[in-house]
């Protein structure tokens, strides 16, 4: 058992004892930075004596603790492997299975208040953010610009926020996605506008996604894989039995064909590129969530409109014998995001409800959006909570400690794109409760994410050529 230090800058009040043949890690009058009040862990201990030990007792499979680290989070990686790592920012203990770090002891955070953090101002209006990290880099944005003549960006995030980092090529850009495939680093974009030389009519357009690899050496995105896509509103990637698949949503094709196929890609390993594995029909689909529950593997499809009205059936699919077949429908009102998240054991399901439209009568945008909750017994969601929102095109769900939050993206009311998107609280028995209004601007997306033991929300406008990040101050 070693205590890993950087011995030019001892971290005071740190010692290793050892004591009827158990060896340890003694923190005694430990930096401030290291410390955090006792009565937050043990809530129901009134008295404590003057000094006392808290014993972990971790029960892992192939892997062998090996020492502890004490400091700045370090990427985990196979050469990390069984190491626990003690960080004085997240007043946590860690341990490293060899991709991530597994919370072993941390103390629970609680929200205090929201805070603007960045304005980030933008070549143009921008329909998507996509957060993720790259290893060496630290945390990245790419955002989907309206712009044809700047194109698309990926930004990366510093100290005083997110700093412009690459440009790419993009027309009428709708969504980006990131991915990894083994240690590699993927993005694909979804060009609504078609390209430079696209000569197509209307009613036959074709638009095409482009897949992105990072590149070490250069540091930088380079261009992989093109595929023909359909107005594409979003991709969704993910791994069934160690194989790879991209999932997009076609959201129509010209004008007005919006009862089109939408396709799920596989990742073939012979050919290094992305070929056809299965078409499923859709109606102006606008987005793919995919979730795994025990042994089962389910995809959601938000379905938006079929031509006549946005009062259509939503999909839910389940992986049988090497694809994908109807499990349940949902009936939606132009459908454009599905979150699916777990507390504790139970799994659910929240959709954003766009607005009520049939033929031509006027639309509605006041309107629910809906969680629905998975019964176990009776194998299908059931709803759970119907929340109003306006044009909902986005939930986001995140954790801080204990507490769960959503918050969703209110982007048109009727009259005015400038109205409060909501952050929502569990509150358990009486489902999300609203604690926090945020004012946004034609809101399209919403992205949590966390950084050195501070966490962030960031927004996207597009109806306004910048973003938002907003700080989650905690207690």
């Amino acid at each position: 058992f070693v205590l890993e230090r950087d011995t030019s800058k001892l971290v005071p009040g740190v010692q290793m004892r050892q004591a009827g043949g158990v060896r340890g890690v003694h923190f005694s009058s430990p930096h401030t930075s290291m410390s955090f009040p006792s009565s937050q862990l043990l809530v129901n201990c009134d008295l404590f004596p003057k000094e006392f030990s808290i014993v972990v007792t971790l029960k892992v499979t192939n892997i062998a603790p090996k020492r502890v680290s004490v400091g700045l989070e370090r990427t985990c990686s196979e050469l990390l492997q069984g190491q626990l790592w003690f960080s004085p920012l997240r007043k946590g203990l860690y341990l490293c299975d060899g991709t991530v770090w597994i919370t072993v002891l941390e103390d629970h955070k609680r929200l205090d208040y929201v805070m603007e953090h960045q304005v980030l101002t933008t070549s143009s209006e921008t329909h998507d953010v996509e957060v993720f990290q790259v290893a060496g880099m630290g945390v990245m944005a790419a955002l989907a610009h309206r712009s044809k003549t700047s194109g698309s960006a990926v930004y990366l995030w510093t100290q005083s926020g997110f700093k412009l980092y690459q440009n790419f090529t993009t027309h009428e850009a709708l969504v980006w996605r990131h991915f990894n495939m083994g240690k590699k680093v993927f993005l694909v974009v979804s060009n609504s506008g078609g390209g430079p030389n696209n000569h197509f009519n209307k009613e036959s357009e074709t638009d095409f996604s482009v897949i992105y690899k990072w590149s070490k050496r250069r540091k930088k995105f380079v261009q992989f894989q093109s595929l023909q896509t359909h107005c594409a509103r979003d991709w969704e990637a993910f791994t069934i039995n160690r194989q790879t698949y991209l999932a997009v949503a076609n959201h129509r094709q010209g004008n007005n064909n919006h009862t089109i196929n939408s396709v799920i890609y596989k990742w073939n390993r012979s050919t290094k590129s992305f070929e056809v594995h299965q078409m499923l029909p859709t109606s102006g689909a606008y987005d793919w969530e995919f979730f795994t529950v025990g042994p089962y593997h389910f995809l959601v499809v938000a379905n938006a409109f079929d031509g006549v009205t946005t009062s259509v059936d939503s999909v839910i699919y389940v992986w049988v014998n090497g694809g994908f077949q109807v499990f349940q429908t949902i009936k939606t009102f132009c459908a454009t995001d599905w979150e699916m998240f777990q507390i504790g054991s139970r799994v659910f399901l929240v959709v954003a409800n766009g607005h009520r439209l049939h033929g031509n009568g006027p639309s509605r945008y006041a309107i629910n959006s809906t969680i629905y909750e998975l019964d176990m017994n009776g194998q299908l969601f059931v709803r759970f909570q119907d929340i109003i929102t306006y044009s909902a095109v986005d939930w986001e769900f995140f954790s801080l400690g204990e507490e769960h939050f959503l918050v969703v993206a209110n982007s048109f009311n009727g009259e005015s794109y400038s109205l409060n998107s909501i952050l929502y609280r569990w509150q358990g028995y009486e489902g999300f409760v609203p604690v926090h209004w945020l004012p946004t601007i034609g809101c399209s997306d919403w992205e949590f994410f966390s950084f050195k033991g501070e966490s962030y929300l960031i927004y996207s406008s597009a109806k306004a050529p910048l973003s938002k990040v907003f700080k989650l101050k905690t207690y």
